[in-house]
């Protein structure tokens, strides 16, 4: 092919498959059994060293299982054993494609919000397959009972269809087959050959077009320069794109929307350490299909090719060459004459070699392997790419016939071999290369989190999944100031809230923001949702504990708790707590429905009987009665916001939510302690005013699939009086209730002191602070990490954590989990580790549209922008009148 012309690319597939072997579509009709790497989890960031070394020992099962079918015995001699080495294609592939919403919710208007504010952003079609090619069977022996007529007729058909076809059946190569496939399962690999015809359909399509940039879609042409290729849309693009190139126009200056170009590259030489398998700088092919943001080299599709040796094999051919280098070098002593340096060199890895391979243990070898990796970018930022990838050194084919013979032979089923280096690994080197690395998380629709950070994956958290698979409630967003996390909370809450409720409408969903001022009120109502402010439009008594639990008993026990944590804040004494109690209890038994009208009832009775001289005992009030119902009515006095959870009168309407989306704001009421007054009795009032506003609003929203989010939600938390009942009431009502809870903190430990740990099975990781544990008070990172339950023994996650936004120069620090900024510009979201449970922790970007981030971001320079826009926005309205 000459350089600039048109490749049209053929599938090397047959379309004459069946059993689920792939026939190639070439003059020897090769017949293979390809099989499925299942993914794991996010090898390289998240899991843990368990789990890269299971996953390593599966797919070392697999070589092991190929290495087995050769005949090893009494015959050791490399030359005389290769022909019976079993080969293998590993292919994976990486492509950019633009999202779309999942077909589920396509039609619904949360698919349609997503389809039009996500627009433009791509996620990746990626699978990993690796395949054998499959020997004939012999005459073997016959089925017991089958005639010599039968046997004739059975051999009469294969010639025929040998001669029909000019290849062998199908059936001539089951045996060998069912030997493949054994070892496949065996490796926790899905055979084709076992596998749903419509997966088999989806996997081979994949394998046919894995460069082409559509989720679904037939090959498409390419264009072969000097030391790249060009990848294109559709055809007409190609076309156009050969009359600029025929023009002599620098593909630089093509200008052509979704053309990109890639470049074919091979490994030439490895420098493999003996670290341990786990090591996630082994991880070279999950590095090579991560994006560049996460720190890979942004491979389109990697190809490994090569034979099984067995290490008993390696290890004689080893020895052989190990002797007969020391003969050569006593050979030259024996001459006076030094041995060279390459000799001594040679001499010095045999003999590594050699001491490696004397473990009975050692893997199979790797033989005529080919490492070709296929990456976006021309030439030279194919090779910066790669650059990035420890143990491996790579080079770029320098003619477009080179490039076009590179590709074809990372084509499934392809006959074209290149093997432009001589490299022999240890099956190790693959094995622990993380084929099956692949982050995926979350739930099949929902709200979009985003796309984990390294394969670009939509992240999804539905609103009813903790209740469907009868987990625990809770879902916690921990992160510092300005790592994003309040951000993150309101774009799930617009999402959730255009979700169709099973109960009809749409979703309830309620987000409390305790801090003053009017965050997210534009945003709320541009999403077509109501604003509740605390300091203006909530009436008394509304968020009464009798108004909000659906248990008396337990309300009165809270109500108890929180008027005597509010009268005296930091009292040990149990003494007011009791006697509130009592007069609750007598309260409620004569009619009373709320905290404050019992209290009144109790007082007001016992004033009257003590006046008319009756017998105060049979009341079974305390004795301090009257002083009790002083103190709270002058505290009530003092803080009129105590109204909103005292009750004075039983006629109260409960909280009115609409069937989508509603903010309650703090206003000018902070709901938030400052800092040092959190024992003080205006403290403590915030905290049970924020902490039964959260009650309320899981009360009204009963029963209808609703989400209830809580800014700053550490207040509710903490060792102070009444925090692990309310938290113990908020995570029962949710169980019981059907609705789900979601906490954003910057602090955890206020949670694990309040008891939440078994209440929450969801988080997100943002950027936390992580100084050096000092006298057992350990970091917010941690905390947060103790509270979900992470494994983190290396603090690979914690590092990240902890890292600024930019480095020394000033230059976005990739590893960060901070929003980036480069000139003025988001160039990468926050990331956050989401953790599901007891599934490995995956890095996940959290994308919020632009339109979205204008109208919820809490910067001083977005809020003045708001503001600027409202004012210009009344001044036209008022030139308009």
């Amino acid at each position: 092919m000459s350089k600039g012309s048109i490749y049209r690319p053929e599938s090397f597939i047959s379309p004459a498959s069946e059993y689920g072997l792939l026939r190639a579509a070439t003059p020897d009709r090769t017949v293979w059994l390809w099989a499925n790497i299942p993914w794991s989890a996010a090898l390289i960031d998240g899991a843990n060293d368990s789990k890269r070394r299971e996953v390593a020992d599966q797919i070392m099962a697999f070589f092991d299982g190929l290495a087995a079918q050769v005949t090893v015995a009494g015959m050791r001699y490399r030359s005389l054993l290769k022909s019976e080495y079993r080969e293998f294609h590993l292919l994976a592939g990486s492509m950019p494609v633009p999202y779309a919403a999942p077909s589920l919710m396509r039609d619904e208007p949360l698919g349609e919000y997503q389809n039009y504010y996500y627009r433009g952003m791509k996620t990746r079609k990626q699978f990993a397959v690796i395949g054998v090619p499959l020997n004939l069977a012999g005459s073997g022996r016959h089925p017991r009972g089958e005639t010599l007529m039968q046997r004739g007729m059975k051999s009469l058909d294969r010639m025929s269809y040998s001669i029909a076809n000019g290849c062998p059946m199908f059936e001539e190569y089951l045996p060998d087959a069912h030997i493949i496939e054994r070892i496949m399962l065996n490796a926790g690999l899905e055979p084709f050959s076992v596998m749903e015809s419509q997966e088999r359909e989806r996997l081979v399509s994949m394998m046919e077009t894995w460069w082409v940039s559509r989720a679904n879609a037939s090959a498409l042409p390419i264009i072969a320069e000097n030391d790249h290729l060009h990848f294109f849309p559709d055809a007409d693009v190609c076309r156009n794109a050969k009359k600029l190139y025929d023009q002599e126009v620098d593909c630089a200056d093509w200008n052509i929307p979704n053309e990109y170009p890639a470049s074919v590259c091979f490994a030439r030489s490895s420098e493999f350490t003996q670290s341990a398998i786990s090591d996630p700088s082994n991880l070279w092919l999950a590095q090579l299909l991560e994006v560049g943001n996460a720190g890979g080299a942004n491979a389109v599709g990697v190809s490994i090719r090569g034979r099984v040796e067995p290490s008993k094999v390696t290890a004689d051919q080893i020895r052989r060459n190990s002797r007969t280098i020391d003969e050569a070098i006593k050979d030259r002593y024996e001459k006076n004459h030094e041995a060279t340096g390459d000799m001594k060199e040679i001499q010095r890895l045999l003999d590594y070699k050699k001491s490696i391979y004397e473990s009975p243990d050692m893997p199979p070898t790797i033989l005529d392997l080919s490492v070709a990796a296929c990456v976006a970018g021309n030439s030279q930022m194919a090779v910066d790419s790669l650059s990035r990838i420890p143990r491996l050194e790579f080079t770029n084919l320098t003619t477009a016939n080179e490039q076009l013979m590179a590709f074809k032979s990372m084509q499934a089923c392809s006959p074209i071999r290149m093997t432009p280096y001589e490299m022999h690994w240890s099956a190790t080197c693959i094995t622990g290369a993380g084929a099956s690395s692949f982050a995926r998380a979350g739930d099949d629709w929902g709200a979009l989190v985003g796309m984990t950070e390294a394969n670009r994956q939509p992240v999804y958290v539905g609103t009813t999944t903790v209740q469907d698979q009868d987990r625990a409630p809770g879902i916690v967003i921990a992160g510092r100031t300005g790592s994003g996390k309040s951000m993150l909370l309101v774009s799930l809450f617009i999402q959730w809230s255009r979700i169709r409720s099973r109960e009809g409408g749409f979703t309830p969903c309620i987000l409390i923001n305790p801090k003053s001022g009017d965050d997210f009120e534009d945003a709320t109502r541009a999403a077509g949702g109501q604003v509740i402010r605390v300091d203006s439009d909530l009436s008394d008594g509304m968020f009464d504990p009798f108004m909000v639990m659906d248990n008396a008993d337990r309300a009165k026990e809270l109500s108890a708790i929180m008027l005597s944590d509010i009268l005296h804040p930091n009292s040990d004494d149990a003494s007011l707590e009791i006697a509130i109690a009592a007069m609750l209890t007598y309260g409620i038994q004569h009619g009373a429905k709320v905290t404050g009208t019992a209290i009144a009832k109790a007082a007001h009775d016992y004033a009257q009987t003590m006046k008319g001289g009756g017998d105060i005992d049979a009341l079974n009030l305390p004795d301090n009665c009257l002083d009790v119902y002083r103190q709270i009515r002058i505290a009530l006095k003092s803080f009129q916001p105590m109204r909103l959870i005292f009750g004075m009168s039983d006629d109260i309407d409960p909280l009115r939510t609409s069937q989508n989306l509603t903010l309650i704001n703090a206003g000018n009421r902070s709901l938030i302690p400052e800092a040092g007054s959190e024992n003080t009795a205006t403290g403590r009032l915030q905290q049970w005013m924020l902490r039964m506003i959260v009650l309320g609003s899981g009360a009204s929203i009963a029963g209808r699939d609703g989400m209830v989010g809580v800014d700053e939600a550490w207040v509710l938390g903490g060792k102070g009086k009444g925090a692990s009942l309310t938290v113990e009431e908020w995570m029962r009502t949710a169980r019981s209730r059907r609705f789900t809870p979601v906490f954003a903190s910057q602090k955890t430990q206020e949670f694990i002191d309040a008891g939440m740990n078994g209440g929450v099975s969801r988080g997100f990781i943002l950027s936390l602070d992580d100084p050096p544990e000092v006298d057992g008070n350990v970091s917010l990172a941690k905390a947060a990490e103790r509270f979900l339950h992470v494994e983190d023994s290396s603090g690979q996650m914690r590092r990240r954590m902890a890292l600024d936004d930019t480095k020394d120069n000033k230059e976005p620090q990739w590893a960060s989990l901070r929003r980036l900024v480069k000139k003025g510009k988001t160039v990468r979201g926050a990331v956050a580790y989401f953790i599901d449970g007891s599934k490995q922790p995956v890095p996940v970007e959290i994308v919020i549209p632009p339109d979205l981030l204008k109208e919820i971001s809490t910067t001083a320079t977005d809020k003045i922008a708001r503001e600027k826009a409202k004012e210009n926005q009344t001044i036209r309205m008022e030139t308009a009148v």
